[in-house]
């Protein structure tokens, strides 16, 4: 593999292209990057070989050349280069580039103390911009970059590029030959200051220094300006005489591009050796610990949602990997705790491939809360386990998507009534896998409480009960396996991106789940609470369909139910079984149908308002019959008029 060459970018830095294409020519597989997305995280040094900085105005010089930048990023990736530097990798900056490192001190790092400024750049003599074609010639054996180098014929552009030092460092760098390049007469020969052979009036014509260790260079000149031999000041001349000659003048100028293929081609022979660390098993533990605050300081915002209520949360100390209790002191004698968990299933893999995240808390808080109602409990707490396949590699992270979930766990959270108190986040590699780079799995625990006196056993359900109905768009977390191979037989891998209806088939079947658990309890009370209505059973319409979940809340009462007047099945919902000719009876079984939760009551009119009142859309759909069977008015896909469904009780 080739080596990869980072090329620093941003602003005023003019030369990224140039210094690209010599690299490229070299050999080397070379990324602009912009200064800000290795500040952000969004590329890694660590991902690179070869570093460079590259000519051109930083921050317009107005501050003195490469000074503003080389704050930036002594402020915000000094650990990051000293590491980058440690590791044994190459460094080049050039003209403005070469400001920076001297500013930065990364050159000349005598006694290889990095970070500390031995060196000046400063205005040039002339106290003018200089832009000219200066000769050099090679005199450190020591450094990487000038390895069989003799003379070069390049070009200057600066207005400060003098070379200034005391004595004893002067001394230093000339004992310890890390003295790169002298600026010459034509003929090779010492320039002595004279201007303009000394283009700037640098100290013993000093036009480039390394370090110690030969592995960083800088240098005034450009050396990426002249790798074509048309942008020689003589080509025309050249190309003349060689023309005379009967020979073609080659199309790149060697010594130039030489500087640039001796770094890659000593990566090649000294590959860098990394250190087995867990990040080499695919765990980022940096990274790790952010994505963990994220969901930390998300979590927070959560626990405002239980205060002065039962489970309210109590922190002795706030930190991410503290303390977190609940108070349940002074409860109601009859009060009883459960658990449940639950997670959200393979609908994860749709929000891979439409990039959405969001949504997916409220699946995940829909699943453990709404199934907690349905014996009459109060949901109250919640701790997940977020599992991916990795939290970042090739120099991306995975924070926004994080950012994403995080978000959609507050707002799931508030529409739930819950406060999340405890999570794991944990990167298992290639055991989670799904659509595209980021791939999880996201389940959850729930701490609920019931008055034992409101517990839902199934049979306070009497015949003549009504059976309200709340709607629901999507397919909340149930029945997606399904889905996904009908659409990906029906429209092939990219199924998620084909139009439907405005918007687009992924992004509809991704709808996030309707929360209702917060609205049943304001209906019976909770715990310690009176009770709004009457309410004598619940079903939370998941896998199983209708005669799945209603036929369980019934079945100790061996009661049915007479359902005629159902929330019809979502557009996206009657699609999908149409393409897939899912005949009625199994759609009622697979998928809700329309039909989010059915709450059993002797008070429909109560159930409905409160319903309203949370923003739920809620009908009167049927009766509690003597007869144990669920007869359902039929408005799946392939209904005909007045048609019914049948399914039997046992």
């Amino acid at each position: 593999m080739n080596p990869r060459v980072l090329i620093l970018s941003g602003y005023g830095i003019n030369c990224e292209r140039e210094t690209q294409h010599a690299f490229q020519l070299a050999g080397g597989q070379a990324d602009i990057v912009h200064v800000n997305d290795i500040i952000l995280g969004e590329k890694s040094l660590s991902d690179y070989q070869i570093l460079a900085f590259p000519g051109g105005f930083s921050y317009g010089d107005d501050t003195g050349s490469g000074n503003a930048m080389a704050n930036k990023i002594r402020l915000n990736l000094f650990p990051d280069l000293i590491k980058f530097i440690k590791s044994g990798k190459l460094i080049i900056g050039i003209c403005n580039g070469f400001q920076i490192l001297v500013n930065l001190g990364l050159l000349p790092a005598l006694g290889k103390e990095y970070g500390e400024r031995q060196v000046a750049l400063t205005y040039n003599d002339s106290a003018r911009y200089e832009c000219r074609w200066v000769h050099l010639k090679k005199q450190s054996n020591n450094c990487v970059f000038t390895k069989g180098l003799d003379k070069l014929h390049i070009p200057v552009a600066h207005g400060e590029g003098k070379f200034f030092a005391s004595p004893a460092v002067l001394k230093l760098l000339r004992d310890n030959d890390q003295i790169a390049f002298t600026y010459t007469l034509s003929d090779g020969t010492a320039a002595r200051g004279s201007f303009p052979d000394n283009p700037n009036g640098s100290l013993w014509d000093i036009g480039g220094i390394c370090d110690k260790s030969g592995k960083i260079l800088g240098m005034m000149p450009h050396p990426e300006r002249a790798i074509l031999m048309a942008n020689a000041p003589e080509f025309q001349k050249l190309k003349e005489n060689l023309k005379r000659q009967r020979e073609e003048i080659p199309v790149y100028y060697e010594p130039a591009l030489m500087i640039f293929k001796n770094a890659v081609e000593h990566i090649k022979q000294n590959p860098i050796r990394s250190i087995t660390s867990y990040s080499d098993a695919g765990v980022n533990i940096e990274l790790g610990d952010d994505a963990s605050k994220i969901l930390y300081n998300a979590a927070k915002q959560t626990w405002q949602n239980r205060k002065d209520l039962l489970g309210e949360v109590i922190v002795p100390f706030d930190d991410f990997s503290g303390l977190r209790m609940i108070n349940v002191g002074n409860l109601p004698e009859d009060t009883m705790m459960c658990l449940g968990f639950d997670g959200i299933g393979t609908k994860v893999e749709i929000g891979e491939r439409v990039g959405e995240h969001k949504g997916m808390a409220f699946d995940l808080l829909a699943m453990v809360c709404d199934d907690a109602v349905v014996r009459g409990g109060e949901p109250v707490l919640v701790g997940s386990i977020l599992d991916v396949n990795n939290l970042g590699k090739n120099g991306e992270d995975r924070r926004k998507q994080l950012v994403q979930l995080a978000e959609g766990y507050i707002q799931a959270a508030k529409a739930a009534n819950v406060a999340i108190i405890n999570g794991e986040l944990a990167e298992l590699g290639g055991r989670v896998k799904g659509f595209g780079e980021f791939n999880y799995n996201w389940g959850a625990g729930l701490v609920w409480f019931a008055s034992k006196q409101k517990l839902f056993t199934g049979l306070e359900i009497e015949v003549g009960d009504s059976v309200v109905a709340f709607c629901e768009k999507g397919f909340r977390s149930n029945g997606l396996s399904l889905v996904r191979k009908i659409f990906n037989n029906a429209h092939g891998e990219d199924w998620h991106a084909v139009p439907f209806n405005g918007s687009t088939l992924g992004k509809m079947a991704l709808m996030p789940s309707r929360i209702y658990s917060k609205a049943v309890v304001d209906m019976h009370g909770g715990v310690g609470k009176d009770a709004k209505a009457v309410i004598h059973g619940v079903a939370h319409i998941t896998g199983g369909g209708i005669p799945g979940k209603l036929g369980r809340v019934l079945k100790a009462s061996k009661l049915g139910a007479e359902l005629t007047d159902l929330f019809p099945p979502s557009e996206i919902m009657a699609h999908c079984q149409k393409l897939g000719n899912v005949q009625d009876e199994e759609a009622y079984r697979t998928w809700n149908m329309g039909n989010g939760m059915l709450v059993i009551t002797p008070e429909p009119e109560k159930v409905i308002q409160i319903a309203k009142q949370h923003g739920i859309i809620a009908k009167k759909a049927g009766v509690i019959t003597a007869q144990p069977r669920i007869a359902i008015n039929n408005l799946g896909a392939f209904a005909s008029a007045k048609s019914q469904l049948i399914f039997e009780l046992s």
